[in-house]
């Protein structure tokens, strides 16, 4: 078990933390206070029956009597109000209030250090009840260290204030004051051992909650995987199962020879794009830095527009619109073709012929923003929330029928935030999209 005596709880749980523990104390001082309240006043009833009580001397009495009533009063109070809090504020609102139980524990802690003087007046450093006070609130309560330090130190001005009260002897002052401070040593090793406890224990509490995010998370994405490999390799595989199948039954010549290749070829290299999209998705950050080259961003985009026009089959054009002054930047060409491609692929999937598809890039807000804009039929807006979610139920066919992996834009996100960058999407339906990739200035 890691102590935390003088240390906080790691930041990655801290918020978290501090929000449970504070929650618990405000819940715990109520309970303890209503439990308190109720045996102090049981306590006060059977103190007026008994004829011992009276036999108390008068001086010794009235101050066993303000102690009892404080403990009534005091215990109330904070009962009741941490009852209406608990029922009329909201829950996220409720730790504001986690000071009561501060207070409270405060109270708690110099009820007892009065029972421990006015018990028998001159205890004779016999700190009983301060010391079942102190383990009490270490036990039921989780507080941080400033906290209880400052516990710690307004329990210490309160026992130097009052024992001149109860002790007049200077020797038997001296002697209390050393075993007070002994007992808070006590305390405070006692609140901090538990405190590292707590902390241990929520910190394997979580980090098992995270590795079963994670496991279900990877049940998931196998479950997703298998489901666009039965579902979206079917088809090109049956393609080329049926070309075969026509060409081992029927006769062809040359030319279906040519076009048969041309197809099996076509499908093989759906099947490869679908797999290498599945591999890229299923792909979890290393952390490793990545790679990157210092280029002109203006001529970069110039040859990923010509490279993407020769090798299309769409035959479409695509303007550019490019910053006049020339922009370089740190980037991973290859990843970055890839992002603009996937966008460029998906612009010509739902812009019919006769429209516009443009490529353009300028500076933006201190860092560069690149954007491939149509004027096609537009995305609906109740698709957007999910559009770059993996295995997006967004995905649709294009206005060929093209098929949709539901993947293309996951991994456009997911190489355009390895730069530390984002990717956004303004649409109106039967107006145009369009997909902007903002860069920040730390590429430049």
């Amino acid at each position: 078990m890691k102590l935390y005596l003088f240390t906080p709880i790691d930041k990655t749980f801290r918020e978290e933390f501090y929000y449970i523990i504070r929650k618990q104390n405000l819940k715990i001082a109520g309970l303890v206070s209503f439990i308190t309240a109720i045996a102090a006043f049981v306590i006060r009833i059977i103190a007026d029956l008994l004829p011992q009580t009276h036999q108390l001397p008068p001086q010794q009495f009235h101050e066993l009597s303000i102690t009892n009533l404080f403990m009534i009063t005091g215990s109330t109070l904070v009962a009741i109000t941490i009852f209406i809090i608990r029922r009329k504020i909201p829950v996220n609102k409720q730790n504001q209030y986690h000071f009561l139980s501060l207070i409270y524990a405060l109270i708690f802690i110099g009820t007892s250090m009065s029972l421990t003087f006015t018990a028998q007046h001159n205890p004779k450093n016999t700190m009983t009840m301060l010391l079942i006070g102190v383990i009490c609130v270490a036990i039921v309560f989780v507080f941080l260290l400033w906290e209880l330090l400052l516990l710690i130190g307004i329990s210490g001005i309160i026992f130097s204030l009052f024992i001149h009260l109860f002790q007049v002897d200077p020797v038997t002052r001296v002697m209390n004051h050393i075993v007070f401070w002994e007992i808070m040593l006590c305390f405070f090793v006692t609140a901090r051992l538990l405190y590292s406890f707590h902390v241990n224990y929520f910190i394997k509490i979580k980090t098992i909650e995270r590795k079963n995010e994670e496991i279900a998370q990877a049940n998931r994405l196998k479950t997703e995987i298998l489901a666009i490999v039965a579902h979206d390799l079917r088809n090109p595989i049956s393609g080329i199962r049926s070309v075969v199948h026509l060409m081992q039954e029927y006769p062809y010549t040359p030319e279906q020879e040519s076009k048969y290749m041309d197809w099996i070829m076509d499908a093989c290299k759906t099947s490869d794009q679908i797999i290498e999209e599945l591999l890229l998705a299923a792909q979890k950050s290393d952390g490793t830095k990545l790679q990157t080259n210092y280029i002109s961003l203006n001529q970069w985009i110039e040859n990923v527009r010509d490279n993407w026009e020769q090798q299309s089959k769409h035959n479409r054009k695509v303007l550019l619109e490019l910053h006049p002054r020339e922009i370089k930047a740190h980037i991973h060409p290859g990843k970055m073709q890839r992002v603009v491609e996937n966008l460029l692929h998906n612009a010509v999937k739902f812009t019919p012929e006769d429209g516009a598809i443009t490529l353009g890039m300028r500076p933006h807000r201190g860092g560069v923003r690149i954007s491939v804009a149509d004027t096609g039929i537009g995305i609906p807006n109740e698709l957007l929330p999910a559009l770059f979610d993996r295995f997006t139920s967004s995905g649709r066919e294009g206005l060929n029928h093209e098929r949709s992996t539901g993947l293309g834009l996951h991994i456009c996100r997911q190489l355009v935030q390895q730069h530390g960058g984002n990717i956004y999407v303004n649409s109106k339906v039967n107006k145009g999209t369009t997909f902007n990739i903002d860069l920040p200035y730390s590429v430049l």
